[in-house]
């Protein structure tokens, strides 16, 4: 690769940076390269293969309601697409309740007791507003006790929200809940069990996946990239180099130590923010830097378990909020398509929320599937005989944590990028945005239209009205 010929360089080969790649491809005048530095492509939306086994690293659905995005993927993936009609349940106090909540199902779980302490509850906090106004919602706890009252956010928002994001309630912003879960309230349950909303109930109850998994869909991407243009895998981004208003140069370091230094025309990157923040030459103002540096990340570990038995349960999805059980969620690939397990055997996939470096990070998978395996038998799903196998997969910063000042340190950080006209942040951890895969590809596939001369908003996608998902946590 010759210094002296500049390129368009697209750091991260994940759902986002091959999305802006491939819609790219086809223009022989704008050649580019791509960075990746896993030793594969497709970033979190990758399908890996155990064995007979395949599984994603947490379970992803697709939907959208955009048409241009729906239009690539079927263009993507063909007549691999499937459409699955969703299952999903939590295992809430000692029973398995159907996902999104329902208030039937979710009172029917409390039990008589509770059941009639939720709605009083409830009935005492809407005439508390009622009287005196709802008060700010600056943070969850806020913004769940203003829908739902103390009880029901006690006995599962607080437990499960605890749980998955590792902060109080009442250290994370609102932000979350108004980006996942908009339009969810006890009112709304009731509603959903009595009237069964039409487009709400669509878009939650059916999702599209590809046949082989997810990672099916950055397989297909990766795939097109071909000469003049290359995606480099095992290619780690350590310099950012700029002048001016403009990025000129990337620097990237390859596995064997070497490194490579690419001069660009234009930089479209899915670096986490803070990592592009420390990657800059000149370095960034010291506040800037700081301000990236408080930004936080969620990692996560996942687990797989090989089970001799044809299946465990119908569900896709099944939320454990309980504190005492180590994982927050599990899916069974093989419920979402035949061809992700052997007809004869299954596998379940757990996913552990932490922190790089911590005791779940840094335990050894023989602990965790023990561990696992003694849960999943706690709520009657696994016996022990049944597991085989097991391996597990690290995911750092696997999701931003919207904590209490975040978006101080965001707009800080942005402002300061916003100064370089040839960058394009895209993705889930360089635009800092918890949302859904079709976002991502939105940004990519417009991030790529921006270079070819569009004027597109990449700050607004993914904070678009209408995406919440009716549920604690949606995927």
């Amino acid at each position: 690769m010759s210094d002296s010929n500049e390129l368009i360089v697209i750091a991260g080969a994940g759902i986002a940076g091959l999305s802006a790649a491939y819609r790219l491809q086809g223009h022989a005048d704008l050649p580019f390269v791509v960075f990746e530095r896993a030793p594969r492509a497709g970033g979190y939306s990758r399908t890996e293969q155990y064995g007979d086994f395949r599984f994603d690293l947490g379970g992803h659905r697709f939907y959208t309601k955009k048409p241009h995005v729906q239009q690539f993927l079927e263009e993507l993936v063909g007549e691999g697409l499937l459409t699955v009609d969703r299952l999903s349940r939590i295992f809430f106090n000692g029973r398995f309740v159907h996902y999104p909540l329902s208030a039937f199902n979710t009172l029917r779980a409390l039990g008589v007791g509770g059941a009639a302490r939720a709605v009083l509850d409830y009935a005492r906090m809407k005439v508390k507003t009622t009287l005196a106004g709802a008060g700010p919602e600056g943070t969850f706890e806020q913004w769940a006790l203003n829908r739902f009252g103390r009880y029901l956010y006690e006995v599962y928002f607080k437990v499960y929200t605890e749980k998955t994001w590792g902060v109080p309630c009442t250290d994370l912003s609102a932000d979350f809940a108004e980006q996942r879960i908009r339009g969810l309230s006890f009112r709304e349950a009731v509603k959903d069990a009595i009237l069964r909303k039409g487009e709400d109930e669509s878009l939650v109850r059916r999702f599209h996946y590809p046949r082989r998994g997810f990672g099916q869909i950055t397989d297909a991407m990766a795939a097109a990239v071909a000469e003049p243009n290359r995606l480099l895998t095992e290619h780690d981004v350590t310099a950012v180099e700029h002048e001016g208003d403009r990025i000129t140069a990337v620097v990237a370091r390859r596995s064997d130590g070497t490194t490579v230094r690419q001069p660009c025309c234009e930089f479209v990157t899915s670096l986490a923010v803070d990592e592009l923040v420390r990657a800059l030459d000149p370095p960034a103002p010291p506040e800037v830097l700081q301000a990236s540096g408080a930004l936080r990340y969620r990692s996560m570990v996942v687990l797989l378990l090989v089970l001799d038995v044809p299946q465990v349960s119908p569900d896709h999805w099944i939320y454990v909020p309980a504190p005492h059980i180590g994982f927050c969620r599990m899916h069974e690939p093989k419920n979402w398509s035949a061809e992700m397990a052997p007809p004869d055997r299954t596998a379940v996939v757990l996913e552990y929320f932490c922190q790089k470096g911590d005791a779940t990070w840094q335990g050894e998978p023989d602990d965790l599937a023990a561990a696992a395996v003694a849960d999943l038998g706690a709520i009657g799903l696994v016996e022990p005989d049944w597991v085989s196998a097991w391996t597990t997969v690290r995911m750092n910063k696997a999701y931003p944590i919207y904590q209490l000042g975040y978006r101080d340190h965001l707009d800080l950080v942005t402002g300061y990028l916003a100064r370089f006209r040839n960058l394009y942040n895209i993705g889930r951890n360089a635009s800092f945005l918890y949302t859904s895969s079709d976002h991502y590809m939105d940004m990519g596939l417009k991030a790529a239209e921006n270079v070819l001369g569009h004027d597109h908003d990449l700050g607004g996608i993914g904070r678009e009205e209408g995406y919440a998902e009716a549920g604690q946590r949606a995927e």
